[in-house]
């Protein structure tokens, strides 16, 4: 198959498919988050709402409390106490007529109190006041007491008042007698009620009949998010006629105050569904079997000491909330028409950008596979391929350096190797060695004794102790060499270490003609035997010394890199041809002259080195010379 062909296929499908897939699950992606945006908003939306309900019935009831103590309220109590022991306060009229007053003013600055009644014992109306208007002594009860409603003729509330708490306001819903709405449906909301007491004994009551405007004036000015419909409804478990009456609906223009719409219950509500999940959980959302619309809805207690509670409720049309969304998935059909065309402009345009650097990178892999590890592709076409081609070069330069380590290691492994052998074989000759020299310098020291007065003895005798000793010397490096004595470790400063060092050695730098500088020199601490390092540093100073030509300088520089540090020795003389560099670690090899170096000194130098966990390092520096570089792990020590 040609390469357009597979191009526009490859584009076709990895271009289309793809993309619908991903428009796809990025639009239901996006739809169930924002979905999961709205349920959080309209959550949130809900709570505020109920909150400022809330606060607004918290600071109703206060102001009733505040109502109850009040001096007006208080002057009325001998009235309702004289009314308990079933007699006519001598102002009783004047009295009345006073509170009547005050409460039809009161009613001008709280529009919300749509009823205030003051109740004898006996739950029979004294005082009434509606909407800024007072009933006074309109009626006369059995003893010809005037009240102002008809006399109270259900025991069973008269009982309900005198169990409520005293000092206290509770919620209780006044029989039908007293209900003061003439339409369809009764009073909205239960009726506050607070005990009027006077030493310790209750003698009367304040009701107080909310007419609902304050709590419809919040809802209807409660911003409507993706034009949701609020509903409330009572939830009362102890009166079967409140039980699941809708108090107020969006969608049926229903109001708290709109006392002339038809009862509704919420049972009945899309086939109790709102009921239903009430029920089972007091907040929470859910979806109509169509899913077209959502319900959020949280359950609220308005009434302190009864177990009636509202559910308010949010009902949206997720069909509006998610029409961008179904306009998004009309758009794909579009784009699928576009990407065709795209992928056969692609074909064309990727067969010309892409075919040529491909065979010029197979042909680069060939010869690189064939041998040729010089090859190098240039880096061309589009970037991935650029990429491609700059990862094969990678791949080379690394594979070569790779090598190169490699060759390294295994030098490095057969040099240690080396060394540890003629290590075992060294360490017995010098003790075999060692005894037989002992031997021969007491020797020489008793012929020396015996023949004080021979000259050409002593002399020969002088001769023989000093190649005793020169032998003796050289074993001693063979044990030294062998025994891989453990470093011990210790800190030291490292500027005080070199000049100590550097001291050591001058004697031997001035009979070379040769200059010891210090260059760029660390002032801190490091942590090794240092002893063993200063007799590294001693081998390499006077290796260098005496590699340099008379009247040049050897350097030595410290330096500090990441988590190593680093030593470096540089001299100035000829430098070490290749054949000797690959030897320079072997022992007992030595390019000076016979009697001049035991061959040791770079080998036990990096014995020590490596014990200490670093490396030596022996190249020819851009001057000529040679530097020799110590590196230490300054995490180990």
């Amino acid at each position: 198959m040609r390469l357009k062909t597979n191009i526009f296929l490859w584009v076709f499908v990895s271009t289309l498919l793809p993309l619908a897939v991903l428009v796809l699950a990025a639009t239901t992606y996006s739809e169930r988050r924002y979905r999961d945006e709205v349920n959080r908003e309209m959550t949130s939306r809900l709570n505020a709402l109920v909150s400022e309900i809330d606060r607004s019935l918290y600071y109703e009831r206060q102001m009733v409390l505040a109502l109850a103590g009040s001096p007006d309220i208080r002057q009325y109590l001998p009235v309702l106490e004289r009314a308990d022991a079933g007699a006519l306060h001598s102002e009783y009229f004047q009295r009345t007529e006073r509170l009547s007053r005050f409460l039809a003013g009161l009613q001008g600055v709280v529009p919300n109190f749509a009823t205030l009644r003051v109740l004898d014992i006996q739950a029979n109306t004294l005082i009434k006041v509606r909407f800024g208007h007072g009933n006074v002594g309109i009626s006369e009860g059995i003893e010809s007491f005037p009240y102002a409603e008809d006399e109270i003729q259900d025991p069973g509330f008269a009982k309900r008042l005198r169990a409520l708490a005293a000092n206290d306001l509770s919620f209780i819903a006044l029989p039908e007698s007293r209900w003061d709405r003439d339409g369809l449906r009764g009073p909205p909301m239960l009726d506050a009620v607070v005990p009027l007491q006077r030493d310790g004994k209750t003698i009367g009551y304040l009701m107080v009949d909310f007419s609902g405007g304050q709590v419809d004036r919040i809802v209807e000015m409660a911003p409507r998010e993706h034009e949701g419909k609020v509903l409330i409804a009572e939830i009362n478990p102890d009166n079967i006629d409140r039980d699941g009456n809708i108090l107020y609906d969006d969608a049926r223009g229903l109001r708290l105050t709109n006392n002339d719409a038809a009862p509704f219950n919420l049972k009945k509500l899309d086939g109790g569904r709102l009921w239903d999940a009430v029920q089972r959980k007091p907040y929470g959302e859910f979806s109509d079997p169509s899913g077209l619309t959502r319900t959020y809805y949280m359950e609220y207690l308005p009434y302190s000491n009864q177990l009636a509670s509202w559910v308010v409720a949010v009902r949206m049309n997720m069909s509006e909330v998610l029409a961008p969304f179904d306009r998004i998935r009309q758009g794909i059909l579009g784009v699928a028409a576009v990407a065709l065309l795209a992928s056969l402009f692609l074909a064309q345009l990727g067969a010309r950008t892409i075919a040529r650097p491909v065979t010029e990178m197979a042909r680069g892999l060939k010869r690189y596979a064939n041998g040729d590890h010089s090859v190098r592709v240039h880096a061309q076409g589009a970037d991935e391929i650029r990429q491609l081609e700059t990862s094969f070069n990678y791949m080379a330069d690394t594979l070569e350096h790779a090598r190169a380590e490699r060759d390294r290691a295994q030098h490095m492994m057969l040099q240690n190797a080396k060394l540890a052998s003629i290590g075992q074989m060294a360490a017995g000759i010098g003790h075999e060695i060692n005894n037989p020299l002992n031997n021969a310098l007491s020797l020489a020291k008793l012929i020396k004794r015996a023949a004080p007065d021979n000259v050409k003895v002593q002399r020969d005798v002088n001769s023989l102790r000093e190649e005793v000793l020169r032998a003796s010397v050289i074993v001693k490096g063979i044990l030294n060499f062998a025994r891989q004595v453990t470093p011990e470790y210790s800190r030291f400063a490292v500027a005080a270490w070199i000049d100590e060092t550097i001291a050591l050695v001058q004697q031997e730098a001035r009979s070379h003609c040769a200059v010891i500088s210090a260059g760029a020199i660390d002032d801190g601490f490091i942590d090794g035997d240092r002893g063993q390092l200063q007799q590294v540093l001693v081998n390499l100073l006077l290796n260098a010394v005496q590699a340099s030509a008379q009247g040049s300088a050897v350097t030595v520089q410290t330096a500090r890199r990441q988590r190593e540090f680093v030593i470096c020795v540089c001299d100035h003389g000829s430098g070490i041809d290749a054949p000797t560099m690959e030897r320079v670690f072997d022992p007992f090899f030595s390019t000076k002259a016979v009697g001049e170096g035991s061959g040791l000194g770079l080998s036990i130098s990096l014995g020590i080195v490596e014990r200490h966990g670093g490396q030596l390092r022996v190249e020819n520096n851009a001057d000529g010379g040679v530097t020799a570089t110590v590196i230490l792990p300054l995490g180990e020590l």
